[in-house]
């Protein structure tokens, strides 16, 4: 009876101070301390990299991973192609008054040093990375940049790709200080409103 009670307690104490802590092969980690009795406490300086096993007691830490490689938030007319099982396009006006709605797929990665600065001011998680921050600010300020084309401008491709290229600009100006880095801005199918599409 003894000895399996120090067994128990064995195990229990192994699997609070071997706790495995685990990096997928294009993730890193970030770790939180939560209680230390020398060092200091919050979200660890140090970035835990891709394909690996940590161990560290998992009462006093808490264990982030971000994922490295890159990643779309497609917002499309079609429920069954986007992000969203809605339609999910653009809506905004040309500058010359017209209604139109636009498909745009927006292409980021995160820079992985940042991924504890990440942590800290930016989201705890991929989804809320990519759902809070990327996409709420890319559909504003995509909007705001391809709602200066006149409406027949947007027949003309070189003139999307421009303002896609600035979409990108804006975003990475705004975004990349916090570790989040647009690749690409693309656009895909355009609709004007059905009146106008007629004439």
């Amino acid at each position: 009876m003894k000895t399996l009670s120090i067994i128990i307690v064995a195990v229990l104490l192994g699997a609070f101070l071997f706790s495995p802590h685990t990096t997928g092969p294009t993730e890193v980690g970030v770790r939180t301390i939560k209680w230390s009795l020398f060092g200091k406490k919050g979200v660890e300086d140090y970035v835990y990299q891709p394909g690996g096993v940590y161990f560290f007691p998992a009462v006093i830490n808490d264990w982030h991973v971000f994922d490295t490689k890159l990643q779309n938030v497609e917002m499309t007319h079609d429920p069954k192609r986007g992000d969203r099982p809605i339609r999910d396009d653009l809506l905004f006006k040309t500058v010359d008054g017209n209604d139109i709605s636009l498909d745009v797929i927006i292409a980021y990665r995160i820079d992985p040093q940042k991924a504890p600065y990440l942590l800290q001011n930016v989201a705890g998680s991929d989804f809320e990375l990519k759902d809070n921050i990327v996409r709420t600010i890319a559909r504003s300020r995509s909007r705001d940049i391809f709602g200066e084309l006149k409406t027949e401008e947007f027949y003309i491709s070189d003139k999307r790709d421009e303002k896609a290229e600035r979409v990108k600009d804006t975003l990475n100006e705004m975004r990349n200080p916090y570790g989040v880095i647009i690749e690409r801005v693309s656009t895909k199918d355009y609709r004007f409103n059905p009146a106008y599409q007629k004439a």
